[in-house]
């Protein structure tokens, strides 16, 4: 399979804040066409030096990822490791800081390899994939509290947009942590001439839904004007964060398989959720042998004691018909 794209491009605006702690890679005005790599870190806001952090990991990953040539989403997976390792170093390095809230950022990462498309994210930064006809068809899924409290039941869809934590994150690359936080990690090999990928910062979606964006990135105009109307919503909106995005169009897929996608959590994620359905289905599993032995030994003794008691059938009375005596099954 072999993606060719058009031109990217991106943008980055300040919003509501006082400061800008995005980064991206390649940095706006150097991606072109032959770019395989796009990265959006989003400083955590209320910390020490977020745009430190984001700069320091968009750099670090961004520059060992520059120039390699092109591979497939294995080999990849294992090169973005080596280098989300090697930012964590880097972070380490940079904090001098007694400070408890410790500078941190979140990350997106997408790579265009010869197999498919390969994200990986850490923290409440998307990877999206749009297409025509309809809509959101893939997004990453928020390492945020909100998300957490949803997949347990706790939160609603509607109540998680008005949730006084939704801002708080789960996930985040931060120095000197004692177990760094991991990345999940998807591929992608549904891609289709016209898609539209975008890496974005919580900031553009913090007064857009899904249906804006679906709108806004399909419109039948130039790949810039739609560039530009994403950002003019976010601020007719009154975007209070920093946003910041890269939005990358499909121009063709050479040597396209069957439409198929698979993700792939993280290691950790994904050893707990199958322990957890293999022990759950054993569960089930004994669970339903007791309620099957208890319903024969039920039956059986109902049957033994119904032949020991039962009246002689010489008896004319019960010759007539015993409606009374006839067992009949439970409706189900």
């Amino acid at each position: 399979m072999k993606i060719k794209i058009q031109q990217p491009l991106a943008y980055s605006e300040i919003g509501g804040k006082p400061n800008q702690e995005d980064s991206i890679f390649p940095l706006l005005g150097e991606a072109t066409k032959e770019t395989r790599v796009f990265i959006v870190c989003d400083g955590m806001g209320g910390h020490e030096k977020g745009e430190v952090a984001s700069d320091c990991v968009a750099k670090t990953i961004g520059g060992i990822m520059e120039g390699k040539p092109l591979c497939d989403t294995a080999e990849m997976k294992i090169t973005f490791q080596n280098a989300l390792k090697q930012a964590y170093e880097n972070l380490d390095k940079l904090d001098n800081s007694q400070s408890q809230r410790k500078m941190g950022t979140t990350l997106t990462f997408m790579a265009l390899c010869s197999d498919g498309i390969f994200v990986a994210h850490i923290g409440d930064s998307r990877v999206y994939q749009f297409r025509k006809g309809e809509g959101v068809v893939f997004q990453t899924r928020d390492h945020s509290l909100v998300n957490e409290l949803i997949a347990a039941g706790e939160l609603s869809e509607e109540d998680a947009r008005t949730f006084p934590q939704r801002n708080v994150i789960m996930r985040a690359i931060q120095p000197h942590q004692d177990y760094p936080c991991k990345a999940t990690y998807n591929i992608i090999k549904d891609v289709r001439k016209g898609d539209v990928f975008m890496l974005c910062c919580d900031g553009v979606i913090e007064q857009l839904e899904n249906n804006d964006l679906s709108e806004i990135l399909l419109e039948d105009c130039s790949l810039n004007n739609r560039l530009l109307n994403l950002k003019n919503e976010c601020l007719k909106r009154n975007t209070r964060d920093n946003n910041t995005a890269y939005i990358i169009e499909v121009e063709d897929v050479e040597g396209l398989e069957k439409p198929s996608a698979m993700v792939m959590l993280d290691e950790k994620e994904t050893k707990d959720e199958v322990r957890t359905f293999v022990v759950e289905n054993q569960k089930k599993n004994k669970n339903l042998i007791w309620i099957v032995l208890s319903v024969i030994v039920i039956i059986v003794t109902f049957v033994c004691i119904f032949f020991l008691f039962a009246p002689s059938s010489d008896n004319p009375v019960l010759k007539k018909d015993n409606t009374q005596g006839t067992i009949k099954p439970r409706n189900k």
